[in-house]
């Protein structure tokens, strides 16, 4: 019960810094002032930053898939495949650079096909053969290496291999019957790329279309038809400002901590109240305030 306590405790301590830093006022002095010896000119107006980061996939069939069955035991896909998945998304204000969702340079994870090489690796000799005799001796390659692999480990070769040198000899094995592998079982690679869109606040539209997305294609423009819509939303929320003094000379726009989010379709990728201005009102005092 006393751990049970403690939990909703830590809880209802962070939904109330979470409603503190939601409620915090933020402010901008606007219009025409000195400021350091110089005349300066400002106005408050808020712009968006979305980052999305899309995964992409790709398998490509091997040339002897369909005898894998047969030679190795176990079936391997025949179709080649190709799907992008918008794996995350973050939204923030460009004038706040600590807000922004850090950048994910492209990955490429994917092993080498060989088998696209001007001389494929299953090729032994000069010899012309059918795709089904070429498939059994790159099948006896498999495991010829893997008793290869055995007969290091254990010793079998002479006096052994030891050190860098069995280690070296091991890579290279792995190498080579990952390559004839792939002959069968085909590649996949996955790139990550992160891509950025900016979307000045307009008051008149809280609601926009920033981009489109699916599964075939990925990431498209807002106005292509052929993706499900990428939305921004902003909610602003009930504030209570400053008074505004009626002789006031000097005006500072406060922002509003509105609801800021991002979602595909009907799902919400990212939601954050952030301070904008363009929601927000301006407060006139008599003198800068600090």
């Amino acid at each position: 019960m006393r751990n049970i306590l403690s939990i909703l405790g830590i809880a209802l301590a962070a939904m109330v810094c979470f409603e503190a830093s939601a409620q915090q006022l933020i402010k901008k002095r606007i219009g025409v002032f000195k400021h350091d010896d110089n005349v300066v000119v400002e106005e408050a107006s808020s712009i968006l930053v979305v980052d999305v980061v899309v995964e992409h996939e790709e398998f490509v069939a091997g040339p002897y898939a369909r005898y894998a069955q047969k030679m190795l035991g176990t079936r391997a896909s025949l179709v080649n495949r190709s799907v992008y998945r918008l794996v995350s998304a973050d939204v923030a204000l460009q004038e706040h650079v600590e807000c922004y969702a850090e950048d994910v340079a492209p990955e490429h994870n994917a092993s080498i096909y060989m088998g696209t090489s001007p001389l494929p690796i299953d090729r032994l000799n000069s010899t012309d053969k059918g795709a089904e005799e070429s498939a059994r001796e790159a099948a006896d390659a498999i495991f010829a290496l893997r008793r290869a692999r055995l007969d290091l480990i254990t010793g079998e070769f002479g006096d052994g291999v030891y050190g860098a040198g069995l280690e070296s000899a091991l890579e290279e094995i792995a190498r080579l019957e990952a390559a004839y592998l792939e002959l069968f079982y085909g590649t996949r690679t996955i790139t990550t790329t992160s891509s950025r869109m900016t979307y000045p606040v307009d008051a008149s539209q809280p609601s926009t279309v920033i981009a489109r997305f699916n599964s075939e294609s990925g990431l498209l423009a807002k106005d292509d038809l052929a993706g499900e819509i990428l939305l921004l939303v902003i909610n602003p929320s009930e504030m209570t400002y400053p008074a505004s003094d009626v002789k006031g000379v000097v005006a500072y726009r406060y922002a509003n901590n509105a609801e800021v989010l991002v979602s595909l379709g009907q799902e919400v990728l990212v939601r954050r109240i952030l301070p904008i201005y363009e929601f927000g009102q301006t407060v006139m005092y008599l003198q800068p305030t600090r």
